[in-house]
């Protein structure tokens, strides 16, 4: 994930969109609509079981044979899945911005973006909130945390296996370094 590129902000008039607006959008770009309005969080916000339960449904659907916009619909809500489920979670964990409609709406410029800037804005926001009381869990791509954390503070690391000496670790994300060298000790 990139650190540099664009930044991930939002034009000044998304603010004052209503829920109506938001949700024509999301209808727009990926043909979900969901029946319910029950499933809105505010007027920008919807829970992810719902879009997860829409994506299993028309899952089948999608074969090589599809047309690219049902192809790029979908990609929208596996995107929009990714950001609320994973890199961008608040606390409930079950919601994701609508906003995030507004950088996924051309895919030609979504690789412009700097998501890894994003992300670790969005996580320090959120362990600010948490420290200075203003909420009591952390939300934010955690693993991200606490990959730091065992790069950082050598008490916090996890027990390392020694790797045979005929073994060379691949250059790979700082990340999956960790995954990979005791997968290989195995």
């Amino acid at each position: 994930m990139s650190a540099d590129g664009l930044p991930v902000l939002l034009p000044a008039t998304m603010r004052y969109y209503s829920r109506q607006t938001y949700w024509d959008m999301l209808n727009m770009l990926t043909g979900f609509m969901p029946e319910d309005e029950a499933v809105a969080s505010g007027s920008s916000r919807i829970q992810l079981v719902h879009i997860r339960d829409h994506l299993v449904q028309i899952h089948h659907t999608i074969i090589d044979e599809s047309a690219e916009v049902d192809v790029q619909r979908y990609t929208r809500l596996l995107l929009l899945l990714l950001f609320g489920g994973v890199l961008f979670p608040n606390t409930s964990g079950n919601l994701v911005s609508l906003r995030f409609l507004h950088h996924i709406a051309r895919f030609e410029d979504t690789s412009l973006y700097s998501w890894g800037g994003a992300v670790i804005s969005y996580l320090y926001r959120q362990i600010c909130r948490a420290c200075i009381g203003t909420q009591r869990d952390v939300g934010g791509f955690l693993p991200l945390l606490q990959v730091w954390v065992w790069e950082r503070f050598l008490q916090f690391q996890p027990p390392l296996p020694q790797l045979p000496a005929n073994v060379e670790i691949p250059q790979l994300p700082l990340a999956c370094r960790w995954v990979m060298r005791r997968t290989l000790a195995r």
